[in-house]
């Protein structure tokens, strides 16, 4: 059956209604284009759930739970996992991977939040009702389980410790995003790639570092658009803040520090 996913978008609503493999359960007729690059690879172990952060301190019987009810589905680089405007499909905790959620059109798109492991994404509309107000999308090769609502509620029902696990979810998700905020609206952008650059240097290998993503990518993470980044990078390097070495490699000199970039 894996063998056969393969290299086939796969409707995950069409597989969980027992539909046509590669058929959408609207039109098959067409291809579901909805979930292009995802590939769905069948149970979850409640060992993997037990290893995620919402799991560490719950009772064993809730991760064996969750399993019995949830997927596994995973996206290669750039894949949508949701796109904004569509209708939710379930909850989503990230196995391994990262995925960005982006809000926005064209060039004035921003990041809402990154998931990495032991991230949710999905709960806003999943249960506030609507469609997705954002779109996510694989910053690289990402695992994700998925629960559907009927799954959840058949959970919820046999225990209702899932129930918590989820409203600490949304209330860090809610955390996140006030802090977020307040980054954004009480740093200019010149203070804000400071910080990515200072905690690039902060892991670099002898010193050297890259902005570990496009300029497009980090103008989104940082609040803005592509075309203030690049100033504002071009205006460091014309401080001698930090230093180019090609290749989109830079170097902060000993002098400046990493706790001293212009702000």
């Amino acid at each position: 059956v894996r063998s056969a996913l393969l290299d086939l978008p796969t409707c995950i609503t069409c597989l969980t209604r027992g539909g046509r493999q590669g058929r959408c359960h609207t039109d098959e007729l067409q291809p579901c284009g909805a979930t292009e690059g995802s590939l769905f690879f069948g149970m979850i172990s409640p060992a993997l759930l037990r290893e995620l952060a919402p799991f560490h301190d719950a009772p064993g019987v809730v991760t064996d739970i969750l399993a019995d009810h949830g997927m596994e589905v995973r996206y290669r680089t750039n894949a949508v996992v949701f796109a904004a405007g569509s209708a939710p499909r379930g909850w989503y905790i990230v196995i391994e991977g990262k995925v960005r959620v982006v809000r926005g059109t064209g060039a004035r798109q921003h990041v809402i939040h990154n998931e990495g492991p032991g991230g949710t994404l999905g709960e806003v509309p999943l249960f506030a009702g609507g469609m997705h107000p954002a779109t996510g999308i694989a910053a690289e090769p990402t695992r994700c389980a998925l629960f559907t609502l009927p799954a959840l509620r058949a959970a919820m029902a046999s225990d209702d410790a899932v129930a918590l696990i989820l409203l600490r979810r949304l209330a860090l998700r809610v955390r996140g995003l006030v802090d977020r905020l307040d980054d954004r609206s009480g740093h200019s952008v010149r203070e804000r790639l400071a910080v990515h650059v200072a905690a690039r240097a902060a892991v670099a290998q002898r010193g050297v570092f890259t902005l570990g993503m496009t300029q497009k990518d980090l103008a989104e993470e940082l609040g803005t658009v592509r075309e203030v980044v690049s100033r504002e990078l071009r205006a460091t390097l014309a401080e001698n803040a930090m230093t180019s070495i090609g290749g989109g490699r830079y170097r902060l000199p000993a002098r400046v520090g990493r706790q001293n970039l212009p702000r």
